[in-house]
């Protein structure tokens, strides 16, 4: 078992077969940021779709928990279901699991999926964010999942109506569990950076993402890494314009042999 996870993990599968395809969420989301991709990739392969410690169903965190135990406990996750390779997925906080995952196991990573994330040796926006929850509490939480949309997609429906789904989804532990991986993802680990990623890896970014410009240097740091950019979108691309998302990721995965449909 993980260290500082007392438990295991909540997931969601669809598809009942093929190559398992991991989908991992950003703070303060839970695993329901990838419903439109679980969806729709179920087509293909057995998608996966976690909450990660702490968030949605998944049991709360420990104090000292790192990126590193919840690489661990994903891992937990896939050997249920294989011991061999899968296509990883993950936005933002994920993003960066992806990568201890892809360090810790480069031989199982066929391919990685990034998305929110970009090169950055400090995140002192992490405390500012941890601050918050401990003066304010969980009411923050609307807030910052608001704040993944960008200024413009904030004010649409859609967006307070997802704000408010993943809110509604709250048990003891929750608050604690944020502010416990805020404090995490302020300290940095070499494969965040992009060092020991070998797999082969896709960058999306939202041109309103506060990362995007980000993301390009994030790109020259892992090797042969490619990038694509969806107008608009802010930080959770994949549910803000799924159809242009889902796009990059399918000709991502033809072109390594790994999508086993026909290219849209």
């Amino acid at each position: 078992m993980a260290r500082h996870i007392p438990g295991p993990l909540y997931y969601e599968q669809l598809g009942a077969s093929g190559m398992p395809m991991l989908f991992l969420h950003s703070t303060p989301d839970d695993h329901r940021l990838w419903l439109y991709q679980t969806a729709h990739f179920s087509a293909w392969y057995r998608t996966i779709a976690v909450d990660l410690a702490g968030y949605g169903r998944s049991p709360a965190v420990q104090k000292g928990v790192t990126i590193s135990d919840q690489a661990d406990a994903c891992w937990e996750v896939v050997d249920r279901f294989t011991t061999g390779g899968l296509i990883i997925q993950g936005n933002s906080m994920g993003s960066m699991v992806a990568r201890h995952m892809a360090a810790l196991r480069p031989d199982r990573t066929l391919a990685l999926i990034l998305s929110g994330c970009g090169y950055q040796p400090t995140r002192e926006q992490m405390g500012g964010w941890k601050e918050r929850y401990e003066k304010e509490g969980i009411r923050v939480r609307y807030e910052q999942i608001l704040d993944h949309f960008g200024i413009e997609g904030q004010k649409t429906v859609f967006a307070q109506y997802y704000a408010r789904m993943l809110c509604e989804l709250t048990n003891e532990g929750t608050l604690n569990s944020i502010i416990a991986m805020n404090e995490a993802l302020a300290h940095v680990h070499p494969a965040e950076l992009g060092i020991g990623i070998a797999s082969p890896t896709l960058i999306v970014s939202g041109t309103a993402d506060r990362n995007h410009l980000k993301s390009f240097e994030l790109q020259k740091h892992i090797q042969g890494s490619e990038i694509a950019s969806v107008e608009g979108a802010g930080h959770s691309s994949c549910l803000q314009s799924p159809w242009e998302f889902d796009r990059y990721c399918i000709e991502f995965l033809s072109r390594l042999g790994l999508f086993p449909g026909r290219e849209e």
